[in-house]
């Protein structure tokens, strides 16, 4: 005997879907509250590690109090040196630049010499020797700046 007419489930089965969607959700639930519960615990146990860090590392500190006496002292031993006589500086900065005048016309080996004898310091002749570097990198950008510019059918072969 065939049932005609009869289309779908019954509504035991449906009633059955139901209930296994919802036990599906409980547990989709209770497993994102239980991997709520592990971040959350990951969380305060970094909070309580690091305020145990903390703890221990103000416990370590020891402060020190400076005297008036002390402070004024550090002060003056901050601030830069006051020149004894006016002149002296003056002198000092007329070398510089008489030495840099002269070692421009000097070689390096010159240059290294007077190094040696104590004529000029060691910065000086490093700023002179950088200073030539930079001088002979810039004409050599600007030679092949120009040549470029002269020659744009080089640059298309290239």
């Amino acid at each position: 005997m065939e049932l005609s007419g009869v289309s779908g489930s019954s509504s035991y089965d449906q009633l059955q879907q139901l209930q296994l969607q919802k036990e599906k959700d409980k547990k989709a639930a209770e497993q994102a509250a239980a991997e709520s519960a592990q971040i959350t615990a990951a969380g305060t146990a970094t909070d309580k590690t690091f305020e145990t860090a903390v703890q221990s590392t103000s416990q370590n500190i020891d402060t020190l109090e400076i005297s008036p006496e002390g402070r004024a002292y550090q002060q003056k031993m901050q601030a830069p040196p006051a020149p004894a006589d006016s002149s002296v500086s003056e002198t000092s900065s007329t070398d510089s630049t008489k030495s840099t005048k002269v070692l421009t016309s000097l070689t390096e080996e010159e240059i290294s010499t007077l190094v040696d004898e104590g004529t000029i310091t060691q910065a000086e002749a490093n700023a002179e020797l950088a200073r030539r570097a930079a001088l002979k990198e810039a004409e050599n950008n600007q030679k092949n700046n120009s040549s470029h510019t002269e020659n744009p059918e080089i640059d298309d072969e290239e």
